[in-house]
């Protein structure tokens, strides 16, 4: 540019370079080749993805570049994809040499072969000709493509039936601002605390255990100490699951406040107390 008399200068502009806020690395988009983003993940974790690169030791043949498709092959096994890439390069498979991709599948895609793989699919066991398919698919409505729907198309794709053929969706717990749950908010809750109560430096000090960080602590706090000032009441189990049987009629989402979990305890104390009054009116020999 400046040897064509098109520079006009330089000068810096402010800007928010972001920061991961648990490595404290500068966090930069990176181009790289890759498989479509809805297949492919770099996570340490998955199905690693069934392709391979391709080095062919043949002179008569360049040697390959990793966007270049024609180098990629993909295979059930890495004797498949040698096959392939022979009779793709018109070599011998002696000649082939194979680097599987690093990348693993999408987590849902692992997911979706969830009815099959705990029973030992691929091979046919006694467990997947007894307990495969099922009936009934319990699970919230906001993963009903990410996961019910995959589960439905992998089971008729490699099985010819329907993993389950009844849906129950439960609705998803949330605070009692209607947000969802989240650590760096400070707004989960714990059945536990619920049923057994916890001090408010008892919720704190649950976050000082806590992956989060340090500023992240300091937000949820707060949080906590808005929604919580004098920690969460002892409620026991009988009123949690009244309380959540009773915001099941609201609909799709539950706004959980620990409040009306409380009403639903004294509830029960009046409903033990009427008991114990009419089973002493009752007497002795009273037999239901």
């Amino acid at each position: 540019m400046k040897e064509r008399g098109l520079f006009r200068g330089i000068e810096d502009n402010p800007m928010v370079v972001p920061l991961c806020n648990r490595s404290k690395d500068v966090v930069e988009p990176l181009l790289r080749p890759q498989w479509e983003w809805c297949i492919s993940r770099q996570l340490w974790w998955g199905h690693r993805i069934p392709a391979y690169f391709v080095t062919v030791s043949d002179p008569a043949v360049p040697p390959g570049e990793d966007p270049d498709g024609r180098y990629w092959v993909s295979g059930r096994n890495e004797a498949e994809a040698r096959e392939k890439a022979a009779k793709e390069f018109g070599v011998s498979p002696d000649k082939i040499s194979l680097q599987q991709d690093e990348d693993v599948l999408d987590t849902w895609f692992s997911s979706g072969l969830f009815p099959l793989s705990i029973l030992g699919w691929p091979n046919q066991s006694e467990d997947l000709s007894v307990f495969y398919p099922g009936t009934l698919l319990e699970t919230g409505h906001d993963i009903l493509f990410f996961w019910v729907a995959r589960m439905v198309m992998l089971g008729l794709k490699l099985t010819g039936r329907l993993p389950f053929r009844e849906v129950y969706l439960h609705a998803i717990v949330r605070d009692a601002h209607g947000r969802k749950m989240s650590k760096s908010l400070g707004n989960v809750i714990d059945p536990l605390d619920v049923i057994y109560g916890i001090s408010l430096q008892g919720l704190h000090n649950q976050l000082l255990n806590s992956n989060l960080d340090p500023s992240e602590v300091e937000k949820a706090k707060e949080g906590q100490k808005a929604d919580f000032p004098a920690g969460i009441p002892e409620c026991g189990t009988d009123a949690l699951r009244f309380g959540l049987c009773a915001y099941m009629s609201q609909g799709r989402d539950i706004n959980l406040d620990v409040n009306r979990i409380l009403g639903y305890r004294h509830f029960c104390n009046k409903l033990w107390n009427a008991t114990k009054f009419a089973l002493r009116g009752l007497g002795k020999g009273f037999v239901p």
